[in-house]
């Protein structure tokens, strides 16, 4: 069983950067019914954008939010510390009329940040399938957390690790937003399910990446099985989740907004 756990750890994270310095790690998660469903209350929720904007908490969003208006949630890479680009992407969605639910999986108190950057090179230490499963069940809750409260209309977007975790779902949502991250493999092996094709995806990813293998070139679009992607590509050599500015167009068409 180990094995087969390190095996499929190996096969989730096989578009990671430079995974020479990926090392799986015996981290458990709590996916308790309790713990699970707490992970609304740890994330922050943005009605607007403002200059010291800190979020509301879950009661106080539930209080102000109007529900006809779309959700987005937002799911943050494997160390949440680029905060650059976690600030673009808030502000970005925000701007485009949305609120925005900023979870985070790092403080629930039996785990931490998955990977950071050393030297250029992409450092993992982690327990990567247990660790996408609790994500996964979190963004469920998530979601069913706004429905019962009246929100009709869930966006859901994932930066890098976060993008994983959407590639996972097989949750309803009005549309998905894979930010840099390349495609997952999937199918009958059972590395991981094909994606529910009720879902619409965005993949965005440039093909020199320098965190994603063999240049982080691989779309989901014209695989079989997911038949509801589409892709937008870029060739700057970065993370970054606007590294490429055409990508805020082709968002804005898949939203159906800004236009």
């Amino acid at each position: 069983m180990r094995m087969l756990v390190v095996l499929l750890s190996l096969c989730l994270l096989a578009p990671l950067a430079r995974a020479q310095d990926f090392a799986a790690t015996n981290e458990t998660y709590d996916i308790s019914d309790a713990m699970i469903n707490r992970s609304v209350t740890r994330t922050r929720y943005f009605l607007k954008d403002s200059l010291f904007a800190l979020g509301e908490d879950s009661e106080a969003f539930l209080q102000k939010a109007d529900r006809q208006k779309p959700v987005l949630i937002y799911l943050h890479g494997c160390n949440y510390g680029n905060r650059v680009a976690e600030e673009d992407l808030r502000k970005f969605y925000l701007g485009l009329g949305f609120y925005f639910a900023r979870t985070d999986f790092i403080t629930r108190g039996d785990t931490g940040p998955a990977c950071r950057v050393v030297n250029g090179e992409l450092v993992v230490r982690a327990n990567m399938p247990p660790r996408l499963r609790a994500r996964v069940l979190e963004l469920n809750a998530h979601v069913d957390w706004l429905r019962k409260n009246g929100f009709s209309t869930v966006y859901v977007a994932g930066y890098s690790e976060g993008g994983m975790v959407i590639q996972l779902m097989q949750v309803k949502v009005e549309g998905a937003i894979i930010h840099a991250m390349a495609c997952l493999p999937a199918g009958p092996s059972g590395r991981r399910p094909f994606p529910s094709k009720e879902n619409r995806y965005l993949q965005l990813v440039s093909a020199r990446d320098p965190f994603l293998q063999r240049q982080g070139a691989d779309s989901c679009e014209g695989r079989p099985d997911h038949e509801t992607f589409s892709y937008a590509g870029g060739n700057e050599p970065s993370h970054d989740p606007f590294s490429d500015p055409a990508w805020a167009g082709h968002i804005k068409r898949f939203l159906g907004v800004g236009q």
